[in-house]
């Protein structure tokens, strides 16, 4: 008898979403914050410490709660067609 309130299967592809949407999301957020940064430097022609930590702090945080909210939706909605095994 299976006691587990979520499977094993059901925990291994939310941490395997978790892992691939938040790799996914640093991806766009750095280079977009980089380019945030940068143009505004160019613009205004000076760095704006202010806009620039607060650019950088999204940039760090937005994909990790990108990452939690995939592993919470697989866990609570089931595995998705694309994370299923082949039978």
């Amino acid at each position: 008898m299976n006691d587990k309130l979520i499977p094993a299967d059901a925990q291994l592809a939310a941490k395997r979403g978790f892992i691939r949407t938040t790799a996914q999301a640093y991806g766009t957020s750095l280079a977009g914050g980089i380019t945030s940064t940068a143009v505004l430097a160019v613009v205004t022609g000076e760095v704006p410490l202010v806009a620039t930590a607060v650019t950088w702090g999204v940039a760090l945080v937005s994909p990790l709660i990108a990452g939690a909210a995939s592993y919470f939706s697989i866990l609570a909605r089931g595995i998705p067609g694309d994370y299923a095994p082949e039978a």
